[in-house]
């Protein structure tokens, strides 16, 4: 059986150490849900590598648990889409979706359709994905497990800004601020800070969008949220460039980039190589804004390949 706790992200340290303790004594059926908790605790400390081995160990130990089996795809599946492996990540989503049906797991099957989503919006199937996330919304309010229903709350927000349904991401941000504030430890509050800004600077309050972004960074390096803290410089930077900051601009894309290549997330670095080309082209410096574009089409390309198109027509749009 699984464990029942949110030590994995609160204190991801501390549980590790002991869950490695326990994998020590813990016979074949046990030791399957202890490498999910493992595979838990690593992604939280930004051990990716290690984090897919653990579940991909528990995986194959799992054959007869469809629950352990199903946590394990469901946790390969969000670091994959981390790292823009979008056909791997779809695979294991695929994986875990009827498993969690079988075995009447609300919150997991919330989860793997806020996956499916992830990948509709990712090739631009924002209004799918939005479909998706009602579902698991639905699915993830069936359980008890307020942490997804806040992940779930905060995609649909990022569904919304990008339709730039700017409108409609004020009622969805109350309700994501809701469902974060009632889950331990808060732990989706730093990206709720970079969306409560994009909505701002949408509707042209970009004092107020500052102080969002700024809100985002303070947070993200308080928790060592590698990958918020490039999401907020990426659109702190934005705000520069409206701003006419052109060398504050590239300074926070540039921190952001960086951070991004560390992390290998690609679609992220898509975007930020797109906001550093229209940077240097504000500031007249063509051939490096073009040198940037390239860089930015790579990417593009790069998170394209991988996924087979009749797998991305199976869930784009819609089918029930």
């Amino acid at each position: 059986m699984l464990l029942d706790s949110g030590a994995w992200y609160l204190q991801p340290g501390q549980h590790l150490a002991e869950i490695d303790r326990l994998l020590t004594r813990a016979a074949p059926p046990q030791r399957a849900a202890y490498l999910v908790e493992r595979g838990r605790c690593l992604e939280a400390l930004w051990q990716p590598q290690a984090a897919l081995r653990a579940y991909d160990d528990a995986a194959a130990l799992a054959l007869p648990d469809a629950t352990v089996r199903c946590r394990a795809h469901l946790g390969a599946a969000a670091i994959h889409y981390a790292h823009a492996d979008y056909g791997q990540a779809l695979g294991a989503w695929q994986q875990a979706l009827p498993l969690a049906r079988g075995d009447g797991d609300e919150a997991a099957i919330g989860e793997a359709l806020l996956g499916l989503g992830r990948i509709c919006q990712a090739f631009g199937g924002a209004d799918a994905a939005l479909s998706y996330n009602a579902q698991a919304l639905q699915s993830a309010q069936a359980s008890a497990d307020v942490r997804v229903q806040a992940m779930i709350a905060l995609n649909v927000v990022s569904s919304l800004n990008a339709l730039r349904r700017y409108d409609e991401m004020s009622d969805s941000l109350a309700q994501a601020a809701m469902l974060i504030a009632q889950t331990p430890g808060q732990p989706f509050l730093a990206e709720w800070q970079v969306y409560a800004g994009i909505a701002a600077a949408a509707t042209h309050r970009l004092g107020k969008a500052r102080q969002h972004y700024d809100a985002a960074l303070a947070l993200a390096d308080g928790a060592n949220n590698h990958w918020v803290r490039a999401f907020a410089l990426l659109h702190l930077g934005l705000l520069q460039l409206r701003l006419h900051d052109g060398r504050g601009a590239l300074a926070s894309l540039y921190a952001a980039r960086e951070i991004g290549e560390a992390m290998g997330t690609a679609h992220t670095l898509m975007d930020i190589h797109q906001a550093i080309s229209q940077a240097h082209e504000t500031l007249g410096n063509i051939a490096e804004a073009f040198e940037q574009h390239k860089l930015y089409y790579q990417y593009y390309r790069w998170t394209s390949e991988g996924l087979r198109r009749d797998a991305l027509q199976a869930i784009l749009p819609l089918r029930h």
